[in-house]
């Protein structure tokens, strides 16, 4: 079974395998974490770890939802560096949320007219506006972190 390795300062080390089961060991406490992704594939020599947060029947899964996935995110693009075989690789992070909206919206975006037409296209109310600008500002933030904002297939 191959397995990579991901160090976070010394004491963190994240192992996972095509299980996509993550074992965080915590040279501190001395403890095991077990977390999961919804799945890592390869994009231009780049690992994503990604994050699926779906809805079928509204417009965007819950806040609750999105945090979850966001969390979990934000836990693994703090870490320092991702190990395959011993050779460091490039990652990053990516949260895919889908729901019965048109278009698609690719977070960060720095560009105020393309947020706020996807918004008005999608008729989003202003607490879905609101939640769009503070993932886009997670994103801007934390550049290891992308979100994909685009329709339930």
């Amino acid at each position: 079974m191959d397995t990579t390795s991901v160090e976070h300062h010394a004491p963190f080390i994240i192992t996972f395998s095509s299980l996509l089961v993550y074992a965080v060991h915590d040279g501190y406490l001395g403890g095991i974490y077990h977390l999961t992704a919804d799945e890592i594939y390869i994009e231009n020599n780049q690992f994503i770890i990604q994050e699926s947060k779906n809805a079928s029947k509204t417009k965007m899964p819950s806040i609750d939802d999105i945090k979850d996935g966001l969390f979990k995110l934000i836990l693994f693009s703090n870490l320092d560096s991702l190990y395959l075989d011993n050779v460091q690789v490039e990652f990053r992070t990516q949260l895919k949320i889908t729901g019965r909206i048109e278009g698609s919206l690719y977070l960060p975006n720095d560009n105020a007219a393309v947020v706020s037409n996807f918004c008005k296209n999608n008729n989003f109310s202003n607490t879905l506006r609101k939640i769009i600008d503070l993932l886009n500002q997670e994103t801007i933030k934390n550049p290891k972190l992308k979100i994909i904002i685009t329709h339930h297939e």
